[in-house]
């Protein structure tokens, strides 16, 4: 039976988590497999759909795209309707839609279920983490959050490598297969348990949502975000190809789950190197060091040199992100929820921007080029950021 609001927050401190922000986090595990997976399978779904290895790779370029302009647009949309009801369809609309992208018999509609799964993706998080936080007691919703959120870490960790690992040994279709098993476990389970029913909350408009992006010094702020990520995942789309040119090896998986290792202590220590430093220094530190990376990441010819160059990416990852979130929120606390969710969404168009971007070099180059294209957008984001800085002294 389904529990109200009041139930979560009349809890006593000792009580455990709610377990159903478990499952809710297991959602998230589902999404960010989802989202990330493609990159590890893409040689064998360029082979098996007959097209290029640049042109695969706008899978993820429509995936994210989708993703960063639809959240707010489906936010406002369904802002009235009751969040645990969005928040179970989303979940299980995911779900089927994987077994269409398994099921595609052509590259055209693997892409149109590719544009579906980020709608309701984008639907499913920001609900994961509002409706996550309304299971827990008041003292314990950092805590839920974290669970949530730990959830999508641990897909990079867990999840991409499992599923690209699946794709070359059964088949690029069982990756989203997997997928899909995963999220409708996590559709089911929580169906079964129960979701606090409330009455729509009012919400934003899509203006009172965009509104930062009037403001020329928000809008400048953001722009790092963009231009870091659009840098990472120029690189990132295309390591299978890379790591197969550079070091002869067709199951990356080993690769994927160094890098995701790295992020796990990467989230913990930008918590610890923010609250200590601030925001500036971390992050024009990160960028000087991304940049490092992603120049030696195609030029590394053995896994002596490639493996701990990841595991520094997933490191450096998660201390860029929440250092502009950090900083965001200083720029602009009277729009926090706002400016976070567009914070987000420049980080989804960074990604489809560096997959459609990588695309195209790789028609005329080769893949070497991805890595001096990666470091230049992330010294981009640095100037971005300098100026930004010179515009708020000045202000």
């Amino acid at each position: 039976m389904s529990k109200t609001l009041t139930d979560a927050t009349t809890k006593t401190p000792t009580q455990n988590i709610d377990p159903r922000i478990l499952l809710l986090a297991l959602g998230m595990f589902a999404l960010g497999t989802d989202a990330f997976v493609i990159a590890g399978v893409l040689p064998v779904i360029a082979r098996d759909m007959q097209v290029t290895e640049g042109l695969a790779g706008q899978l993820v370029t429509v995936f994210s795209l989708t993703y960063g302009l639809g959240a707010p647009v489906l936010a406002a949309l369904t802002g009235r309707w009751p969040r645990h009801r969005v928040l179970i369809i989303a979940l299980g609309a995911f779900c089927l839609i994987n077994v269409g992208s398994a099921l595609a018999p052509s590259f055209s509609l693997l892409g149109l279920t590719r544009i579906l799964a980020a709608c309701f993706a984008a639907l499913y998080s920001p609900l994961a983490y509002t409706i996550g936080t309304a299971l827990a007691a008041p003292e314990k919703r950092g805590q839920a959050l974290s669970f949530v959120l730990g959830g999508l870490t641990l897909s990079t960790v867990l999840g991409s490598p499992l599923g690209t690992w699946v794709g070359e040994h059964f088949g690029w279709r069982m990756s989203f297969g997997m997928v899909a098993l995963l999220a409708g476990v996590a559709c089911i389970a929580l169906l079964l348990c129960g979701l606090p029913r409330e009455s729509a909350a009012p919400t934003l408009s899509l203006q009172a949502r965009l509104a930062p992006i009037r403001e020329p010094r928000l809008l400048l702020a953001l722009l790092p975000a963009l231009l870091w990520n659009l840098g990472i995942y120029v690189v990132y789309t295309y390591l299978a190809p890379i790591f197969q040119q550079n070091m002869h090896i067709t199951d990356i998986s080993v690769a994927l789950l160094v890098f995701g290792l790295g992020a796990v202590p990467g989230n913990w220590l930008g918590g610890l190197i923010t609250d200590r430093f601030g925001s500036s220094r971390p992050l024009i530190t990160g960028f000087v060091v991304l940049a490092m990376i992603l120049l030696g990441i195609p030029f590394a010819t053995s896994l002596f040199f490639g493996l701990p160059l990841l595991l520094l990416w997933g490191l450096c990852g998660p201390n860029l992100f929440i250092a502009q979130q950090h900083r965001m929120l200083s720029l602009a606390p009277e729009h926090a929820n706002v400016i976070l969710a567009l914070n987000n969404s420049m980080l989804y168009l960074g990604i489809a921007g560096g997959a459609a971007l990588g695309g195209i070099v790789l028609h005329t180059q080769p893949v070497a080029w991805l890595g001096p294209l990666g470091a230049v957008c992330s010294l981009l984001a640095l100037l971005a950021l300098l100026f930004s800085m010179r515009i708020k002294r000045t202000a």
